[in-house]
């Protein structure tokens, strides 16, 4: 019996207390599925993750399972994931890290490591936490959908390229947002986005009231002193 067979009937034979139950069905977490494929290979294999898009609205990562035999490395299996930023509970403050392992997940499973279910540890925290769905674009409506959203709402987010990125009439929800895209103030980056959108920021502002105001006050301050 080869190594990755070996590795397969592991996680498959593993017992249901060693996984996580969700809604009926057993999930084995990435972290058991990367310790047994690390006992079969040892040191001659690698999970390598590649980071395709990071940026303020979304994160796709590729992850790549290789073994080494023959004097070279061969792919055993490689898959993606996709994850959007404030999308459940998880992304709101780990997108990226969630994304990666997501993707190590899937492509562990693409390798027939998945122990019955393709998912990540990271997704099956989500089904805990109901995370929602992601947004759905369709291609051939991107134009018409990006032009409705700038059509729509009072207060706007607009990212380092100008693209309107959040939308809403809600004060409270729009500081929501605000605290997700402008984390860091030390951020080179947060302080572009802060400039492009200081003038919303000071609309929502003034139109708030209470602690939500308060929040605001804070936030203009801490960005006019970085």
């Amino acid at each position: 019996m080869n190594k990755l067979n070996e590795a397969i009937n592991e996680i498959a034979n593993l017992s249901k207390s060693d996984k996580v139950n969700i809604k009926g069905k057993y999930y084995t977490q990435v972290a058991t599925r990367v310790e047994i494929f690390r006992k079969a290979y040892g040191d001659t294999a690698r999970i390598t993750t590649k980071v395709i898009i990071h940026d303020l609205e979304r994160v796709v990562v590729k992850a790549t399972v290789s073994v080494f035999n023959d004097a070279k490395w061969h792919v055993l299996g490689s898959d993606y994931a996709e994850e959007f930023r404030g999308e459940g509970m998880v992304n709101k403050t780990s997108a990226l890290e969630n994304c990666c392992t997501s993707a190590i997940g899937r492509a562990l499973a693409a390798c027939g490591l998945s122990g019955g279910e393709y998912a990540s540890s990271f997704e099956v925290d989500n089904a805990i936490n109901n995370k929602a769905e992601a947004p759905k674009k369709e291609t051939d409506k991107v134009v018409t959908a990006f032009k409705d959203v700038k059509s729509k709402g009072k207060y706007k987010i607009h990212s380092d390229n100008k693209a309107v990125v959040i939308n809403t009439d809600d004060e409270e929800k729009y500081l929501h947002h605000l605290r997700t895209f402008l984390a860091d103030p030390k951020s080179d980056e947060c302080k572009r986005i802060f400039t492009l959108n200081k003038e919303t920021i000071i609309k929502a502002q003034i139109a708030s009231t209470n602690s939500t105001k308060e929040a605001y006050d804070k936030l203009l301050e801490i960005y006019n002193e970085a």
